[in-house]
């Protein structure tokens, strides 16, 4: 029982820095790919939002969360030598690739998964735990991404309404879902420990993405005349073309 409440414990604070950093990772996701992707090749994605008016109050609650919290905390971590930055980054990127190596071999993609299982061991053993990009630095061995929303949408899953979720950002139903699948497949989630010890893996790991993504997020805030309007529309079209990869 002590266990169990422990990882309950562990999984709340988790998600609570998780969805505080969401917000500027989706938004500079949304903002680059927008920025790469050639001119809707396939068309606008018909969006889905019934529950815009409610959807509105709870961006605009996340956006006071980010500007009152995240942002000083960001703005502290940058201020570590990029050296460190470095390593922290490697260290919780390889950590992540278990769940896109399940991920990949859901979605049938065996060169993708075998690409992914190559990082790991590399950069596991030769890379120190993964503080160093061996496989990619030496060895020309990208890392590519895939998620457990992706994957249900490669097998046909509707993407469902458009949400967001307070703290948590911009999403949709089937991605809700992907999130807790990979959130649970992470590594960290299943170290044994009081959330104190347990809990700054995932502080750093969550505050370090959103430092990497503070001025995307910011320039596309300005950007937009309707930001969410901006944050909805390209995360969906972003997501719809994560699964259209396959």
């Amino acid at each position: 029982m002590r266990k169990i409440a422990c990882f309950e414990v562990k999984f709340t604070f988790l998600l609570i820095f998780a969805v505080l950093a969401f917000p500027i990772l989706a938004g500079a996701q949304i903002f680059t790919n927008q920025q790469r992707t050639e001119s809707a090749s396939e068309g606008q994605v018909r969006v889905q939002d019934p529950f815009e008016r409610s959807n509105r109050k709870i961006f605009n609650f996340n956006d006071r969360l980010y500007s009152k919290y995240v942002r000083p905390v960001t703005n502290v971590y940058s201020q570590l030598p990029i050296t460190i930055r470095n390593v922290f980054h490697n260290g919780f990127e390889n950590l992540e690739d278990p769940s896109r190596f399940v991920n990949f071999v859901l979605q049938q993609r065996p060169r993708m998964a075998g690409n992914t299982m190559t990082r790991f061991v590399i950069n596991s053993t030769v890379g120190v735990g993964g503080m160093f990009d061996v496989a990619k630095n030496a060895l020309g061995v990208e890392r590519h991404n895939a998620d457990f929303g992706q994957t249900l949408g490669v097998y046909g899953v509707d993407s469902g309404p458009y949400l967001v979720v307070p703290a948590l950002g911009p999403s949709d139903t089937r991605d809700l879902l992907g999130f807790a699948v990979d959130s649970v497949m992470d590594p960290l989630f299943w170290v044994p420990g009081p959330f104190w010890i347990t809990y700054p893996p995932d502080f750093v790991k969550y505050m370090g993405k959103a430092a990497d993504h503070i001025d995307d997020y910011e320039t596309m805030k300005k950007a937009a005349l309707d930001p969410y309007v901006a944050m909805r529309d390209g995360y969906m079209q972003y997501r719809k073309n994560a699964v259209s990869k396959k």
